[in-house]
Formats: structure tokens, sequence, C-alpha cells
């Protein structure tokens, strides 16, 4: 009896090893073949529901997004920005579901290049001592939208050992052969002017805010102002009974290249007041940020100085120092990117991040950005051609409860809803 059920026993085990073996086998064999299963992505160029424009070009810099290149009629179609790094042809994969519901999967090739002249800022006139190096060519603002080294040199005749006034040509060339020329005039001089003596008052012609309030103040601007340590004690009830509609506050910067970051001194007495006041606020850095890491550490910086703080308006990336920008060893490119590193970081937290600029450098050097824009144009009527959700319009405006001049900005609301 016992020696039967043994066998028995034995025999179950059996079919439940072998059971549970065949399933083994099998789900491996599954996952096998699930890995083995690969998409492949066909060339758009042989799919007849897909329109693909004439110009697959991508200028370096642009912003551009895959509906820009190809159209699908009766289709379920996500598009995508396209991103890049370098010159040369990108691939770019993509799926759509078609009028069948059969998703199909294509690729398009995107050629990336680079057509766009270096910037070059050159005076008309130029005054150097004799015997100087050329180097001085150095000192004038000269980018490019690839590339972080560009050749630079005067053409013409011309002679620095000797006095003499000179027609010369300053040309900048960068890797795809683009090339800037600027014309000016090369003065060499025995001695240089001394610098005439500082001192003396400026008169400033005032606008009153009650007359810009007046002008731009409709139903989908707010007016405001923008205020730092430069503003001094602020009363913010007179502010906010002359109209004033929001302010956006300095909260500090960074003391040159790779130098230190400061809080504005002003900044916690300038954010408490205006928020015990009920003004919506954002905040400003002055940034010298020239790398990504830079600007991940500014954000950071920034976030931890704005605990405790409600602001409805955006945090704005303030990069203004072009008169370095030759000694950063950077593209036009790099600089969008530590740009929108910056406000990137700062929107992974939930704030609304915003990039800084007056009307010149945002049409002749940054490079197009989908993020928010504060736009500087001081004149009654902008011509800027850009997006922008704030115009910062002079910075000369005269209101109750600041002592001398100040930033007068508009809001749109259909741009920035608070």
């Amino acid at each position: 009896m016992k020696k039967k059920l043994l066998i028995i026993m034995i025999f179950v085990v059996l079919i439940i090893s072998s059971i549970l073996v065949y399933f083994f086998v099998f789900n491996k064999d599954k996952k096998t073949t699930k890995k083995k299963e690969k998409i492949i992505y066909t060339d758009v160029k042989e799919d007849t529901n897909i329109k693909i424009n004439n110009d697959l070009t991508l200028e370096f810099g642009d912003n551009k997004s895959l509906s820009d290149y190809i159209t699908i009629d009766n289709s379920e179609f996500k598009d995508k920005e396209i991103t890049y790094d370098e010159l040369g042809t990108k691939k770019i994969e993509f799926s759509y579901k078609d009028a069948d519901g059969k998703i199909n999967y294509r690729f398009i090739n995107i050629d990336v290049v680079d057509t766009t002249s270096p910037y070059a800022s050159v005076p008309s006139y130029k005054k150097i001592k004799v015997n100087s190096d050329i180097s001085f060519i150095d000192d004038f603002l000269c980018a490019d939208n690839h590339d972080r080294v560009l050749e630079k040199r005067l053409d013409g005749e011309f002679d620095l050992l000797r006095e003499g006034t000179y027609t010369v040509k300053f040309v900048a060339v960068d890797s795809s052969e683009n090339k800037t020329e600027k014309t000016f005039i090369l003065d060499v001089v025995a001695e240089l002017p001394k610098p005439s003596p500082g001192g003396g008052s400026s008169q400033i012609n005032y606008l009153n805010y009650s007359d810009l309030y007046n002008q731009y103040k409709n139903s989908n601007t707010k007016i405001g102002i923008d205020i730092s340590r430069w503003q001094g004690d602020v009363d913010f009830k007179k502010l906010k009974e002359n109209n004033v509609e929001f302010i956006m506050i300095r909260l500090g910067g960074q003391d040159g290249i790779d130098g230190e970051y400061y809080i504005d001194s002003k900044f916690t007495q300038n954010i408490t007041g205006a928020l015990e006041n009920g003004f919506d606020v954002g905040v400003y850095f002055y940034s010298y940020a020239h790398t990504k890491e830079d600007a991940i550490n500014q954000a950071k910086y920034v976030m931890d100085h704005l605990k405790g703080y409600k602001i409805t308006l955006p945090i704005v990336f303030d990069w203004e120092c072009w008169n370095k920008f030759n000694k950063m060893g950077m593209s036009l490119f790099d600089l969008k990117n530590v740009q929108e590193t910056f406000i990137n970081e700062v929107e992974k937290k939930g704030y609304t991040g915003s990039r800084y600029g007056s009307k010149n450098y945002l049409t002749n050097l940054w490079l197009p950005s989908n993020k928010l824009t504060w736009l500087a144009h001081y004149v009654s009527n902008t011509t800027y051609e850009g997006e922008y959700y704030m115009w910062q319009r002079c910075d000369t405006g005269k209101v109750s409860g600041i002592n001398g001049a100040v930033d007068v900005d508009i809001l749109y609301l259909d741009k920035y809803k608070i």
C-alpha cells in the first residue's frame, strides 16, 4: 500500500514538473520573441498618404517641428519638435494612425545647415595708439549661431607702427564659410586722448506713470513696474493707490563670469512689502552663466531664496553681459541652451520661466526660442516682430512711492494669465 502511494506521489510530481517546465519554456520563448520584435521605420518618401515639403533643410539654431515638413490627411498624428546639436543629416522617426486604424512607422531626413553669417558689432570709427597690436579687434562683439571660434581679420592697407588714418574692413568667417564684413575708419595716433572727468548731472525726462497707465491700460493688459535696490526704500501702499498692478523684483545676480551669486540688498524688503500689499509678483536674476551647469546652479539658488513666498509671475533669466560674450567661448546656440536650461529647471518645480532681452539683441543675437519673452524696447510703439508676454516700455517712469526713475512694464493677459 505504501509502495503504491509512493509511486502515485512520484507520478504526480513528475506531471506537475512537466507542466511547470512547459510553461517556463513557453513563456521564455514568448518573451524572447517579444524582445526580437523590432519596429521598422520606412522612408517617408514611399508613403503616398504623406505630403512632403520641398525644403527639407533646418537652419542651425532655429526651432522647427515635424509638421513644418510634412502633412498627413485623415490621420492621427502627434507633432513633435525637432531636436539637434550639430550640423548634418538628422533622421526623424515618427508614427501615425491612418484612416483604417493601422499604425505606420516612418522616418524623414532633415538637413541641418548653417547659412547664417556671423554677427559683428563694429564701430564706424576706431582710434588706437601707435604700436598697438591687431588684438584690439577682439574687443568687437562677434558671435555665430554655430561656431564658438571664428576666423577674424582686418583687410586693407594700414600700418599700426605709423600714425595715419585708414579705411579698413573687419572680416569674420565661420566654419561653413559664411562671411561678415564691416568697413570702418582706423585712426592710429601718437597718444590717446585722456578720458574726460566724470561728475555733473544729466537731466532725466520722466514719463508719468499715470500717463502710461492711461495710454496702455485695457481689458487685455496690466500695467506694472520692475524694481531693485536702485529704487531704494519703496512705499508699496502708495504704489497701490496709484494703480500699479504688478511688480517684478530683482532677486539677485552673479558677480561677473564664474563669480559668486548675491541677493539684492532690497530683495527681502521688496518682496515682503509687495506681497503684503496684494501685488502680483515675479522675480529676475542677473546672470553671467556660460554653461548648463551654471544655469542649473543659478536656478536652484533662485528657488532656494523663494521658499515661503508666493509668486504669480515668472522667474526671469536676465542675461545682458554681451560685453563679456567674446571671453566666454560660446556660440549663440550654446547661449540659447544655457538660457533654456535655467528656464526648464525652474519649470520642473512648478514655476513659470522666462527670458529677458532688448529688441536689438532679441532680433540680432538671441536665437529663436519657444520660451516666454520679456521684451525691453523704449519706444511708444514697439516694432519687435517676435512673441512677447511683457513689454518693458521705459526706464524713466515716475510714480508716487518711489524716489527717482523706475522701469514701467505692460503685461499682456492673452499671453500670460495670472
